[in-house]
């Protein structure tokens, strides 16, 4: 197989690491996948770097730092010709990680691959891996799990303040199902114990997006500044906890792109069975409506459709005012 790890090496050095602070451009993040870098699957495709880049999309002169380090466009990925594949995913369609996990299938299970390779050679590659991303969940769920979120637990459990899961491990802990990998953890996390979280976390890699902008989270952060990206050597399977700043005084969640909505902390703030702290599934399905300003994304609709019908009416009540109040005539209105 081509020196993979030298190929990372050479793009973080001529694209920029992202993650060093203070670039508005660079390698955000970069790992090995696709069938083609599982061993059992020799010779069935290349293998591939999946490349997380800022901007997203790459500007040109990024396109033009690639092309002089050999990758030639073809089609929607570039090729290398020492033999591999360069893909950049979109960074909020969950494809890298529903690649990791199939990867992380069939690397473990050759029953699994030798299938995988009879569906590729009779479809084509995009239909294998649709024909398998349900199992590559499955497989995930069983090896990997809540495994991330219990890691993060043990060490907020320390945190002398509010805080809970959010985003999509938020519904899953709702509904006790793992359905999907993720990327990254979500938590939120009471603005006001900023000082306690730094000490707490002093171990960690912490950084604040701020204005496109990379940089080490040193002091507090004032609205509208909500993001720190925490890194840990320890913490598995996710790329990083992304730690949401919100408010919570007062006994009261307040949605952070709306101050008109809240929802009581007692009715916002649920555990699951596991003993996990989460963000109730309405005011999760919130952020989801409308993430970046865009209609929902793929993963989001899937997980409107899978938690709809477990809501409570009083729940259901809630969610369709708040999308009349913040997102009117959204889609999901007509559902609730």
């Amino acid at each position: 197989m081509a020196d993979l790890h030298a190929a990372i090496h050479e793009l973080k050095t001529a694209l920029g690491d992202y993650l060093a602070g203070d670039r508005q451009e660079g390698v955000f993040h970069v790992g090995i996948g696709g069938p083609g870098s599982v061993p059992a699957l020799a010779g069935l495709d290349v293998p591939e770097l999946h490349l997380d880049v800022m901007p997203d999309p790459p500007n040109e002169a990024q396109r033009r730092t690639l092309e002089a380090l050999g990758y030639r466009p073809a089609g929607e990925t570039y090729r290398h010709p020492a033999g591999w594949r360069l893909a950049l995913p979109d960074h909020g369609s969950g494809w890298r990680a529903e690649q990791q996990a199939l990867r992380a299938l069939l690397l473990a299970d050759g029953e699994a691959a030798g299938r995988y390779r009879q569906a590729f050679l009779a479809h084509g590659r995009l239909a294998a891996d649709e024909a398998f991303r349900p199992e590559a969940a499955a497989h995930y769920a069983r090896t990997v799990g809540l495994a991330p979120a219990q890691f993060a637990a043990g060490v907020l459990a320390r945190l002398d303040a509010p805080w809970m899961f959010a985003g999509g491990v938020a519904l899953e802990l709702h509904l006790g199902v793992v359905a999907r990998p993720h990327d990254d953890l979500d938590v939120a996390v009471d603005r006001a114990a900023q000082s306690q979280l730094r000490s707490l976390l002093a171990d960690w890699k912490l950084d604040a997006p701020q204005n496109g902008l990379y940089r080490p989270w040193t002091a507090p952060l004032q609205p509208p500044l909500h993001q720190i990206h925490a890194r840990h050597p320890d913490l598995p399977d996710v790329l990083m906890l992304d730690l949401l700043l919100t408010d919570l005084g007062g006994g009261l969640w307040h949605y952070r792109r709306d101050p008109r909505v809240t929802l009581p902390l007692s009715e916002a703030r649920l555990w699951s069975a596991s003993g996990l702290p989460y963000l109730a599934p309405q005011a999760a399905l919130l952020f989801k409506a409308a993430t970046g300003g865009r209609e929902p994304r793929g993963k989001d609709a899937q997980d409107f459709g899978r938690v709809r019908p477990t809501l409570t009416s009083e729940a259901a009540d809630w969610l369709r005012a708040a999308l009349a109040l913040v997102h009117p005539g959204h889609v999901w209105q007509a559902q609730l």
